[in-house]
């Protein structure tokens, strides 16, 4: 090993050339020409030296580790969120970008508590349902929720029962496992959404047989998440209480789900799609159309 005095003498004798961005300081010991700082370690005893990146440089390797740090949480978070079943139109949903009206604001700030607490959250098995009428924002409220959380490196599940009973359609008639274990998925993930709650019992009446079947499996798959423990969000046009008064679930069902919603929240006031409609309308025309 080469001793600190020996290696000042080649530097100073050009034995051991500087590089380009290099001067030789005061002390025999190259230093960066951008940040003025050296770029050798001297130990305390002052008798041996080892190169190291200067201030600039150790910069520039934090940089370059934080963007790969960056990419890969990036790649993970497209990755979860594709196996999230999340559909293109809310894969983008996000509170920073959320319409925020004096209807739905009081909604907005306890969902934003909701993944800020992530933590207690899953420790205590906190669920939401979340309902009011057709064009409140109940489906985009609960897909920010979402997203939010796979950015947070959770794995989440957003699907409804009408894909739910297809899945075990499926899987009897032997159509094999197409979605990728998807019950399984719904067990196992951290946060599973349940996207327009009770829409598939209307007009249960007519078909009695086979909605006597869809409560039995939604059950399972509702019981499967208590007894994991694991927080559920539902999303509804029907309070938990209608779920028995106007689509008459059975009493069990409806148990479960109020267990498992340890917070409701009512969307109200908001006509979210006629909105949009209005404003698609007005673009249209101005294109001539």
């Amino acid at each position: 090993m080469t001793t600190l005095k020996q290696l000042q003498e080649a530097f100073r004798s050009g034995e051991e050339p500087l590089r380009e961005d290099e001067y030789l300081g005061d002390d025999s010991l190259p230093y960066c020409k951008k940040c003025n700082t050296r770029r050798w370690f001297v130990t305390d005893d002052g008798k041996w030296a080892i190169r190291v990146m200067c201030d600039c440089q150790a910069e520039e390797a934090r940089k370059q580790e934080d963007e790969e740090k960056r990419r890969k949480h990036l790649d993970e978070f497209y990755n979860r969120r594709e196996l999230s079943l999340l559909g293109n139109r809310y894969k983008n949903a996000n509170f920073t970008t959320a319409t925020i009206t004096s209807n739905n604001l009081e909604a907005f700030e306890k969902a934003k508590s909701y993944v800020k607490n992530l933590q207690e959250v899953l420790k205590y098995n906190i669920g939401l349902y979340v309902y009011g009428d057709n064009s409140t924002g109940k489906t985009y409220l609960t897909a920010c929720i979402c997203n939010e959380l796979l950015w947070r490196k959770q794995n989440c599940i957003y699907t409804n029962l009408a894909s739910m009973l297809d899945y075990i359609s499926a899987s009897y008639n032997g159509r094999g496992d197409g979605k990728g274990g998807l019950l399984a998925r719904i067990k196992a993930c951290d946060f599973a959404f349940i996207d327009d709650f009770g829409k598939e019992f209307l007009g249960r009446e007519a078909q009695p047989t086979s909605s006597k079947w869809a409560e039995e499996k939604l059950f399972e798959v509702l019981n499967e998440r208590y007894n994991a423990q694991k927080p559920t969000i539902f999303s509804s046009n029907y309070s938990i209480g209608e779920l028995i008064s106007v689509l008459g679930l059975d009493k069990a069902i409806v148990e479960r789900v109020n267990e498992m919603a340890t917070r409701v929240i009512k969307l109200e006031g908001d006509d979210f799609r006629s909105d949009v409609c209005k404003r698609k309308s007005e673009i249209a025309k101005r294109l001539g159309i």
